[in-house]
């Protein structure tokens, strides 16, 4: 049984989101990504012996998170009329030439570049979410990070250049492969998952910029109402696993009844602090290592026939996403 699109009213500029329509395509998303996470094997651990599958547990959320963001921001970007999710059938090319100027931040010369979307290069770049907004004739490039902080600037630089420079082919790869609206601009957006990080100039926004980026009001609530309902059912999961561990070891040094409690109890939240920490520090690295991985395994797009041949047009005009405009 299909669930019911929420309603959406519309004035001169955002769309109005009731929240309350999405719960349940909220709910399935997590119940969903909580199952991935309760699947997760455990690996053996010299260090965390003993505490392999609340260790497991851990890192999985994180892994699972920016993924649970992203089909979240799907769900309510799909909710207005005026905006249309993207599914790419593969990544967009990314030119060298461009990707040097836009790293450089050289505008002016990057914006006299005329290049064709199936131009010869063996660097790729898959967004996470490619929105396409029909009234504003707009192609929002969307990266979700579950933590910006966690990426060296340097990272973080060459994503925004490999982003900038994709977004010069989207126009021609929506024409050609997809029924989209059609588009005159393509903006970036990185999205800081743990909104620790703001800058608007870099690309970089927090989750409460999602109101302004979809033109929907009620946005970066629906995403706080879904993180929420994720944290509820991991920290139960954490709550269980935890319990299961201590409690034998407890027993073992033969601790009373009560001392077993408030000792299980508060050893469990330390123990878990520490898990956090660790777990968190390697989860964007591990992230990034499968992103670069990703793009070095895809293969390049064949040529189509007679692409040679094709007049290059003249490009779209490519930013970063700023407020106020379009």
């Amino acid at each position: 049984m299909s669930l019911p699109s929420p309603r959406l009213t519309t004035d001169t500029s955002f769309a109005s989101l009731d929240v309350e329509q999405l719960l349940p395509a909220f709910e399935k998303l997590v119940a969903d990504t909580v199952a991935q996470v309760a699947a997760c094997p455990a690996k053996p651990d010299a260090t965390f012996e003993g505490y392999e599958s609340l260790l497991a547990a851990i890192r999985s959320a994180t892994t699972l998170e920016g993924l649970l963001l992203e089909k979240g921001i799907a769900l309510v970007a799909g909710a207005s009329p005026d905006l249309t999710v993207v599914t790419l059938d593969r990544p967009l090319p990314v030119a060298e030439t461009a990707k040097a100027l836009f790293r450089r931040n050289d505008w002016s010369k990057a914006a006299m570049l005329r290049l064709d979307s199936e131009v010869a290069t063996r660097e790729f770049y898959k967004p996470d979410l490619l929105i396409v907004a029909g009234s504003r004739q707009l192609a929002l490039i969307v990266d979700v990070k579950r933590s910006v902080s966690s990426y060296k600037q340097r990272t973080l630089s060459d994503l925004r250049s490999r982003m900038m420079a994709s977004a010069l082919m989207v126009r021609d790869v929506l024409e050609r492969d997809h029924d989209a609206p059609p588009v005159a601009r393509a903006d970036i957006a990185i999205i800081d998952g743990a909104s620790e990080c703001r800058n608007e100039t870099k690309g970089i926004f927090a989750l409460a910029d999602l109101d302004w980026l979809l033109r929907i009001e009620g946005a970066a609530d629906a995403i706080g109402r879904l993180r929420s309902l994720y944290g509820l059912k991991v920290r139960a999961l954490l709550d269980a696993r935890c319990e299961a561990i201590i409690a034998p070891r407890l027993t073992e040094r033969n601790l009373g009844r009560g001392a077993e409690r408030k000792g299980g109890t508060a050893a469990a939240g330390e123990l878990a602090a520490n898990v956090v920490d660790d777990a968190l520090v390697d989860d964007d690295a591990q992230d990034e290592d499968l992103e670069d991985a990703e793009a070095a395994d895809t293969p390049a797009p064949a040529r189509l026939p007679g692409a040679a041949s094709r007049p290059c047009r003249p490009r779209i005009a490519v930013g970063i996403a700023t407020r106020g405009v379009h």
